[in-house]
């Protein structure tokens, strides 16, 4: 498996556990986002990058969230932010994920997340997240759905990159990059 930098990785899996109930999220307006986003209580620095985006790459990460061993999946209104609930299994882990979004979706939208893991999964107990992402306009010529950019970093296709991946290659990704040195998003 190719090494992806770890702002990639964390992209992956906000991206990831924000799909768990996307199928019923506002749809993003198709074309470039910037998404920065903040890991609360965890090693990794500020993180920004680049994702393009249409309805057909959305569509992959609700189909992944659906194909999730999930008992409870659910996104309510609350005043103007949809809250999003979740209860998934990854591997023999129980992952409870809570996020809070809003925004109109088609030029921001924001949001935070908490997952908590029992038992911890490689040693991580819990996530905090905040993400902001602005969209920036079409994409950029020779850019395709699912191209994610990090200043300075080497950018993958998360379509190519997640179509054959399940949760447990994920976790898999995540040990070899603790066996390098490099801390998962917490």
């Amino acid at each position: 498996m190719p090494t992806i930098a770890p702002a990639l990785i964390a992209v992956v899996i906000a991206v990831g556990a924000a799909s768990v109930c996307a199928q019923d999220l506002p749809k993003r307006k198709p074309g470039l986002w910037q998404h920065n986003m903040t890991t609360i209580g965890g090693p990794m620095p500020p993180t920004s990058v680049t994702m393009c985006t249409d309805e057909r790459m959305d569509k992959m990460l609700a189909d992944r969230g659906d194909a999730q061993r999930c008992s409870q999946q659910t996104v309510r209104r609350d005043g103007n932010a949809d809250v999003v609930e979740a209860v998934c299994m990854q591997q023999n882990t129980t992952v409870r994920t809570k996020g809070r979004f809003s925004g109109d979706f088609n030029s921001h939208y924001s949001g935070e997340m908490h997952s908590t893991f029992d038992p911890p999964m490689h040693g991580m107990k819990e996530s905090r997240q905040k993400i902001d992402a602005r969209w920036l306009g079409p994409c950029k010529p020779g850019q395709k759905p699912g191209d994610v950019e990090a200043h300075g970093m080497k950018g993958v296709n998360m379509h190519e990159m997640m179509k054959g991946m399940d949760p447990q290659q994920m976790q898999e990704m995540m040990r070899q990059m603790e066996q390098k040195g490099m801390k998962p998003p917490q």
